[in-house]
């Protein structure tokens, strides 16, 4: 409450500034405009934006004026007021840059990286690329001010803080300081890059952009004036989906020298930003260290061309170096070294960075001493990603690669991964060759967890719609007394699943559809937004998780038997054994363990004349006193069904289950048993009752042998295991 009532001091204090720059302009300070001059939009450049954006650049506002009646020679231009929203449902959430104090009182105005241009002023031999051309007549120099309105009051008498002088009369000279129509050369450029005002529309309510005070000379019929509004951003999230597009409202309060032809331009259509793919699960044996060729990824793209972008323009970026260099195709910041955007209306840099005026703090009339121009339009990353995991097991690394390429899809779309970067995606530093490695710590008892990797676009094609798979690696080493890997239930061995989710970084804390640009300042490139401030990251994203999905998962071992004939009665009567036979020598298998698990018989067919159909013991659920039958390797479970079960091994595992002759007696069928150890073999042998003849056959193996993995289909129980018998 307290940040909005100094926003309503401040909202008083543009109101008043907005009638004093009317006032002093019809009182004859700066002159009069006269016959009215006629401003046509000729050039608004349209944008894709995300609609997932928080501060998303729209295009350019941009007119071309003629007419009216210049300034006479050595008088002053006279002063205009200039307001920009957007929709209601879109606020302005251009970056807040420091305050000022207009007219040198205690009064304080918030400024904006806004900007408006007057006849496109070039840079002074720093522009980039450097085989960019100024246009005919523009200024050549970039001079700048605080468009906060006000008046000076030493000099006598008072002049606006932004006021400069007709050379020329013509209105020719004015920005420039050279008259192309008369080859005249004045004392030099004046006044022609304006610094906005972050203001909240009286109206709607949502955040606005106002420039006070900025000297309009009308051209007359010495050709044409151009004016340019850039670094306007803004809050997607309420955008309407394409193809609908984003119009910004522009108006000259209180200046009727001024006549637009329309005062909407259409300046963005929003698009999603972010397509989803698909997320592969990397499948796992709880007692079998995962190989090295792991095979879980996360897949997604962009929802246009132009969606993931780099933070800045980049000396790669450059076909050759020195004064011929041109733009390239490509956008890389790879090797860091970012250059300034600050040539307008004749390249789209497709980055995350906006305008970046050529203009030192110290020359940008009436900026805050602790808010230079340098970081005016400078994004602080190039595009995020941050993928969350949910409880990913314990005991389980999984590590994501430093360096991702977008494969030969995609050739030109890289991303290095973000070593220590906060929870919201912000910070950090790139990691492109040591990479980012989750540790899993979920555990039956531990309630959810949850891990985060962070990407940076650092270098894409933004003329080609591209996809890119990140493809973690898992490792763990396997110990099944401690349930490590995790399993969901270790005493049901129940298949534990960690989950991952993928979304544009950094997260936005803003409270949608409010107002962005207050709070306390300087703003800190790479602060994020927390709810009542206006200071946050460019860019930045609502939460938008586009796409979630099981990344890895970790089953029971499992060994599967089908004894196919089971019976008692009838003067038969049979015997199995079940071998957990999971030691084995350490040259096949290099750290291989001895399992320990649990045998399960399922039975289906008739007992007494009923039916039996998956009957299941010990169902230690249903009937307690049935405890779990514990096998250890090397171990052998046994059954007699006119005699019960037993366990041979020494010592047998205290409280072991048994099954009682009660299942068996009488039952006619097959019987499938299930393990949680992953080799086992099996034998029955079905003889005469009370007698030593009949005859055996080996349990057939149920699961795929390891030796036909690859070129055979699983069998029904999902597992691999040894050579089937028959």
């Amino acid at each position: 409450m307290a940040d909005f009532r100094k926003w309503l001091v401040a909202f008083a204090l543009v109101a008043t500034l907005l009638g004093l720059a009317t006032t002093a302009s019809a009182s004859g300070l700066t002159g009069s405009l006269g016959t009215p001059m006629t401003c046509v939009a000729n050039a608004a450049t349209n944008k894709d934006v995300r609609i997932e954006g928080v501060a998303e650049l729209t295009g350019d506002i941009v007119l071309t004026c003629t007419g009216g009646t210049p300034t006479p020679i050595n008088q002053y231009v006279p002063l205009a007021n200039i307001h920009v929203t957007l929709p209601s449902n879109i606020p302005i959430t251009s970056r807040t840059m420091g305050t000022t104090h207009p007219d040198n009182s205690s009064q304080t105005v918030i400024t904006s990286e806004a900007m408006l241009l007057i006849d496109e002023p070039f840079p002074n031999g720093a522009q980039e690329p450097p085989n960019s051309q100024a246009l005919a007549g523009a200024p050549l120099t970039q001079v700048g001010c605080v468009a906060a309105g006000g008046t000076i009051p030493s000099t006598n008498p008072p002049i606006g803080q932004c006021d400069i002088k007709s050379y020329d009369g013509l209105g020719c000279a004015t920005y420039s300081g050279y008259c192309p129509v008369t080859g005249d050369f004045y004392a030099g450029p004046q006044y022609n890059t304006f610094q906005g005002l972050a203001t909240v529309d009286l109206i709607t309510g949502k955040a606005s952009i106002d420039f006070l005070g900025v000297p309009i000379d009308a051209p007359g019929t010495n050709g044409s004036r151009i004016i340019r509004i850039t670094n306007i951003r803004g809050d997607m999230r309420q955008a309407p989906p394409s193809p609908n597009n984003i119009v910004a409202t522009l108006t000259f309060p209180s200046n009727p020298g001024i006549t637009l032809n329309q005062d909407s331009f259409v300046v963005a259509t929003a698009f999603k930003g972010l397509q989803p793919g698909s997320i592969t699960n990397g499948n796992y044996n709880q007692c079998v260290a995962a190989p090295p060729d792991s095979n879980q990824s996360i897949t997604f793209s962009e929802g246009f061309a132009s969606a993931f972008k780099t933070a800045q323009l980049d000396d790669l970026d450059l076909t050759t170096s020195g004064p011929s260099g041109t733009l390239n195709a490509i956008r890389t910041d790879v090797d860091d070294s970012f250059l300034p955007q600050n040539v307008t209306g004749q390249t789209n840099y497709y980055t995350e960075t906006g305008f970046t005026p050529d203009v030192p703090k110290h020359v940008l009339i009436g900026s805050d001493p602790n808010a230079g121009a340098g970081s005016i339009g400078v994004a602080d990353y190039g595009t995020r990603f941050i993928i969350t995991v949910q409880n990913l097991q314990n005991g389980v690394s999984l590590s994501f690669p430093g360096t991702v390429t977008g494969g030969s899809a995609s050739p030109n779309l890289i991303l290095y991964a973000v070593a220590n970067a906060n929870s919201d995606g912000t910070d950090g530093s790139w990691a492109p060759s040591s990479g980012v490695t989750l540790s899993g710590s979920w555990t039956p008892t531990s309630g959810a967890t949850s891990g985060f990797v962070v990407y940076e676009v650092v270098s894409d094609n933004p003329n080609l719609q591209e996809t890119v798979t990140i493809a973690p690696t898992v490792s763990y080493t396997p110990n099944l007394p401690k349930n490590v890997p995790a399993l969901n239930n270790p005493g049901a061995s129940v298949t534990s699943v960690a989950t991952a989710a993928v979304g544009f970084a950094p997260i936005a804390a803003d409270n949608p559809g409010l107002p962005l640009n207050y709070g306390d300042f300087p703003n800190t490139p790479g602060t994020q937004v927390v709810p009542g401030s206006g200071e946050g990251s460019l860019p930045r994203f609502g939460a938008n998780n586009v796409q979630t999905g099981p990344l890895v998962t970790i089953n029971p071992c499992s060994c599967n038997l089908l004894f196919p004939w089971v019976v008692s009665g009838s003067g038969l009567e049979t015997g199995m054994a079940i071998v957990n036979t999971s030691p084995s020598p350490s040259i096949w298998i290099p750290g291989s363990q001895s399992q320990t698990g649990t045998v399960t018989l399922w039975f289906w067919g008739t007992r007494a004349g009923s039916a039996v159909a998956g009957e299941f013991h010990p169902n230690t659920g249903a009937t307690p006193a049935e405890a779990a039958i514990v096998v250890p390797g090397g171990c052998a479970f046994t059954l007699y069904t006119a005699g019960g079960s037993s366990v041979n091994c020494i010592p047998v595992p205290a409280g072991n289950g048994t099954i009682s002759a009660s299942v068996t007696e009488g039952f006619v069928g097959y019987v499938i048993a299930t393990t949680t150890f992953q080799y086992c073999h099996g034998v029955a042998y079905v003889a005469l009752a009370n007698s030593l003849q009949g005859s055996y056959y080996e349990a057939l193996e149920l699961d795929t042998p390891w030796a036909l993995s690859e070129s055979e289909p699983e069998t029904r129980t999902g597992q691999f295991g040894e050579s089937q018998a028959h």
